[in-house]
């Protein structure tokens, strides 16, 4: 997988390369469109600058923000399971062993094969199998007391609420930006670094330096957009720590009831 400074790179160098490229090509087929830095120009190219500039924020943002929601489930996630394992102390040996064993065993299948399948957009519901067989030896479960007749009742919630948490997490592993708005931005770069390489400057070494710097800054965002837009992969993908700490947490904190 890239790291974070090679993706960087690769994404600045590339829109410095298509930049110059654009810039070059204009100056040598294009010249009969030279721009002359008149008031109007200079209007025209603000009013693209800020449509475009304004469209590049709302997606950064946006991006982001679904990359931290997304985030904040797999916590809610580890944290749901968590208060699972121990709610199970309240039960019979017989259905706390097994209960314990159930949900042990999916977590490890969620870090060994649900995450990769993520990260391949690949889906395979027999890694759910194990949480299914413990939803079911809850609900099959007769309380012999109070104790474990509220402890049922607060798991078969819980449940509830991780089948929302694991949904959102395994439809939010696609790209948040879908084909439509992915052309509209490379088409908004081009149609942008094209009208600024159409101005007619003294210097064409200040107009290559502009363009340069243009591009770079316009390679930042892209970058931020790369990297939040697929939260299970990239150089900022997301990683099943939390599963890890409560597996961690599960050995050193297991549960130790009298049978």
């Amino acid at each position: 997988m890239l790291t974070i400074p090679l993706t960087l790179l690769l994404v600045l160098t590339a829109f410095l390369a298509c930049a110059l490229l654009i810039f070059f090509v204009v100056h040598r087929y294009f010249s009969f469109l030279t721009i002359d830095d008149t008031g109007h120009s200079a209007i025209f190219s603000f009013a693209i600058g800020t449509i475009f500039g304004l469209t590049l924020a709302f997606i950064t943002v946006s991006t982001w923000q679904n990359y931290n929601r997304i985030n904040s489930v797999v916590v809610q996630e580890a944290t749901t399971l968590t208060t699972m394992y121990r709610t199970l102390g309240a039960f019979q040996p017989a259905v706390r062993d097994t209960g314990t064993q159930l949900l042990t065993t999916y977590v490890e299948n969620v870090i060994t094969k649900e995450w990769p399948s993520m990260v391949a957009k690949q889906f395979d519901d027999q890694n759910f199998a194990n949480f299914h067989q413990f939803q079911l030896l809850l609900l099959n479960h007769n309380p012999i007391n109070n104790a474990e007749l509220a402890a049922q009742q607060e798991e078969l919630h819980l449940i509830s609420e991780y089948y929302k948490l694991r949904l959102d997490r395994i439809t939010s592993s696609k790209a948040a930006l879908d084909y439509s708005m992915t052309l509209t931005l490379v088409l908004g770069a081009f149609i942008f670094i094209f009208y600024q390489s159409l101005y007619s400057m003294p210097k064409m070494r200040h107009h290559v330096l502009m363009i340069s710097l243009l591009s770079i800054v316009l390679g930042l965002i892209f970058f931020l957009i790369i990297s939040y837009n697929t939260p299970f992969s990239g150089p900022n993908a997301i990683q099943p720590n939390e599963f890890h700490k409560i597996l961690e947490l599960w050995k050193t904190d297991a549960i130790k009831l009298p049978s």
